[in-house]
C-alpha cells in the first residue's frame, strides 16, 4: 500500500489548517470546515498508512492559540484509533 503523506507548513490560522488539509487529500467532495469533519475524513476516508507531519508546530501553536490543542487532540485521537496513522509535530 502506498503511503499517504500529509504535511502542514506555516499554519497561521484555522482556515490555513483546513485549506492545507483539504488541498492534500483527494476527496470527491468538499470537506466541512469543522473538527468533526476532520475526524470523520481522517478516521475513515483516507487510505493508510498515513504519515501526518506538522512543520513549524511552535509557530502554529502561538498563531492558533487554543485551536492548536483542539486540532492536535483530534489528530491524536485518530492516531490512537488507527494503527496505520502516525502524527508528528516538528
Amino acid at each position: 500500500m502506498p503511503l499517504t503523506r500529509i504535511e502542514f507548513v506555516n499554519v497561521a490560522s484555522v482556515e490555513d489548517f483546513y485549506q492545507q488539509l483539504e488541498g492534500q487529500l483527494e476527496l470527491e467532495y468538499a470537506m466541512g470546515q469543522n473538527l468533526d469533519a476532520v475526524y470523520d475524513v481522517l478516521s475513515t476516508e483516507v487510505a493508510g498508512p498515513v504519515q501526518l507531519v506538522w512543520h513549524d508546530a511552535g509557530f502554529s501553536r502561538v498563531a492558533l492559540g487554543d485551536w492548536f490543542a483542539r486540532i492536535g487532540d483530534v489528530l491524536n485521537i485518530v492516531s490512537a484509533e488507527r494503527a496505520d496513522f502516525n502524527v508528528s509535530f516538528d
